[in-house]
């Protein structure tokens, strides 16, 4: 979504954001009670407080890397994911960890498969990601940590759930993200991509999306996008304001 395209729609946008228009049970419940929800959530305090640590550690440094997620973004993050409340997730890209920790804060007993080529560049990361030390599997390797995490879900018998910052390996990881975000939709999976205003292959990856499938529902405000793959939920693309 251009810069023209988000004054122009700014007002449906905000209307559906509050419920207007939105004639689908799930639909409605999920972006007034997990997407827009202003109540707070009990990791919050924990989740501001990590953020505003890495978003200082990062001033003092010198790394040409994405910012960190926002507040408000983080905080989304959790709700969707506490949502669905996954068991097995996988991650593409990570926000000097803050994503990481927002998902595994939501379940003692969930895992997580991160693959992001570049950690050794950002020492941050290990500390952000300590306490989950033992859940958390890393790679370098996309296709690997694809595996990886699909025998886990598999066994785990759930739906399931990825979250894709970014594309750490450029145009060499575009198509497995591709494929495997197309297998997502198949299966009645979650997928939430960030930065499709930013990485014009995060927004590819919107777009073959958005085009894919017959079922589930997809949510986006043009920076995010969130798709629910149901398979008993009516094809719909809502574009929000949140």
């Amino acid at each position: 979504m251009n810069l023209i395209e988000r004054y122009t729609s700014a007002w449906g946008r905000l209307r559906r954001s509050h419920g207007y228009g939105i004639h689908s049970p799930f639909a409605f419940r999920f972006v007034l009670d997990v997407l827009c929800e202003r109540l707070p959530y009990y990791s919050y305090g924990y989740i501001n407080d990590l953020r505003q640590a890495v978003v200082e550690t990062v001033r003092t440094g010198f790394w040409r890397h994405p910012r960190v997620i926002s507040a408000k973004n983080a905080r989304m993050l959790f709700r969707i994911t506490n949502y669905f409340n996954p068991s097995c997730v996988l991650q593409v890209g990570t926000s000097y960890g803050v994503s990481c920790a927002c998902m595994m804060a939501v379940n003692s007993r969930s895992r997580l498969w991160l693959y992001e080529p570049h950690l050794d560049a950002y020492p941050v990361v290990a500390r952000v990601l300590a306490p989950y030390l033992e859940r958390v599997a890393t790679h370098d390797d996309l296709p690997h940590a694809i595996s990886a995490w699909r025998r886990a879900a598999a066994d785990a018998g759930e739906p399931p759930f990825v979250l894709v910052n970014d594309l750490p390996g450029g145009e060499g990881d575009y198509e497995c993200a591709r494929g495997l975000l197309l297998d997502v939709i198949d299966a009645g999976g979650t997928a939430v991509l960030r930065n499709l205003s930013r990485n014009p292959l995060m927004r590819r990856l919107w777009d073959d999306c958005a085009a894919h499938g017959t079922h589930g529902q997809l949510f986006t405000n043009g920076r995010i996008a969130v798709v629910v793959a149901g398979r008993k939920l009516q094809r719909e693309i809502f574009t929000l304001w949140f």
